[in-house]
């Protein structure tokens, strides 16, 4: 009776923690554990991997089998589960201040920089092809002003006649789908995820003044449910994909070990190797999916939080650029910094009642 209540306890553990927790954590563990344990039921640590040993052995699950797993699954989630920051950094390319780890993202910021300059070249060539293809059209001039020659340049490649730009067309919209991927060039990354994070902390909010980084603890606390689940929900699916990323990565190098004298049965290692790769490209459009979230909200959301820092409403962006260059500096705790506060009549409604003296009862 001792087998099926440590199941249970197991099986609701991650529950009981949180929906987080659950998905983030133990269900990519469970992964790593299940393929270590077809590693040693393989014999694989003993030499070559008996696939009939194994099929034989997977027949014969119990109760107290499963439960086992499950245990190991849910203590090895604990250990693992409050590295999930720094498995982000890691992946992000933040290796550390040793001359190895500088010496590795210097040769990996170099090569992403050269890619950039190699995406942006290759847009400004067929930029180019287009462009001259159009000349050679009728409806070209050379006294067109530019809007007018942008207007015709897209009528021109809405049309029939531009057919044979085809290719050009889907190769440019690629190319700068990717380049845009990249943060300017001194704020390149060692690695894609990290570009892609990079260029959302460098551009979400910049058109007000605001720093994503600065203020989205802020935000945090201040926007309403739904938006914040939306938020949530775009961090966590970026969160699960690092965090199989990980575990698959765990997964290679345990299989390598194992099957390192075993000859071609070391390619068996490129099965977790795969996985990690394509937990690692999904992990890049999960950050475009967040960096996506976190613009949307502070385009949406911005005002609730100068409602409840107590500031003005500005009345263009103009001004809220100005006010946001001291709420940027008070929110780094720069001591100098002065920003004007709305004054109560400016308070809604809500607010000024807390403040409205209360009517004698006669």
């Amino acid at each position: 009776m001792a087998a099926p209540s440590i199941t249970d306890a197991a099986l609701t553990a991650g529950s009981k923690i949180g929906k987080y927790f659950s998905i983030v954590t133990m269900v990519p563990t469970l992964f790593l554990v299940l393929w270590t344990y077809l590693l040693i039921k393989g014999d694989a640590w003993h030499g070559e991997p008996n696939l009939k040993a194994l099929g034989v052995r997977l027949t014969e699950w119990s109760i107290p089998q499963v439960a086992w797993l499950l245990l190991a699954t849910f203590v090895l989630a604990l250990f693992v589960h409050p590295l999930q920051f720094a498995t982000v950094q890691l992946l992000e390319g933040y290796w550390g201040s040793s001359r190895l780890a500088l010496g590795a993202m210097r040769l990996r910021v170099a090569h992403h920089r050269k890619r950039a300059q190699r995406l942006a070249d290759r847009v400004d060539e067929l930029d180019v092809l287009i462009e001259e293809s159009f000349e050679s059209h009728p409806a070209y001039s050379e006294d067109l002003d530019e809007e007018t020659y942008h207007q015709l340049v897209d009528e021109y490649l809405d049309s029939d006649s531009a057919n044979h730009l085809l290719a050009h067309l889907v190769a440019r919209d690629a190319l700068q789908a990717s380049h845009e991927r990249y943060p300017v060039g001194r704020r390149i990354m060692p690695t894609r995820l990290g570009n892609t994070l990079r260029r959302y902390e460098d551009v979400a909010g910049v058109q007000y003044g605001l720093e994503a980084i600065t203020t989205a603890p802020h935000f945090s606390l201040v926007i309403p449910e739904p938006h914040l689940a939306y938020l949530r929900d775009s961090r966590q699916l970026l969160d699960t994909t690092v965090r199989l990323c990980f575990v698959s990565l765990l997964a290679t190098l345990i299989t390598f070990a194992a099957l390192l004298t075993d000859g071609l049965w070391l390619l068996v290692t490129l099965v977790p190797y795969g996985l990690a790769y394509l937990a690692y490209r999904a992990a890049i459009a999960a950050a475009d999916e967040y960096g996506t979230a976190v613009s949307t909200i502070i385009d949406l959301d911005r005002f609730v939080l100068y409602e409840r820092l107590g500031l003005p409403r500005p009345r263009d962006t103009d001004e809220e650029r100005r006010y946001n260059a001291q709420l940027m500096s008070l929110l780094r705790w720069e001591t100098t910094a002065t920003t004007r506060y709305a004054s109560l009549s400016n308070e809604p409604s809500s607010s000024r009642q807390l403040y409205r003296p209360t009517k004698r009862i006669r």
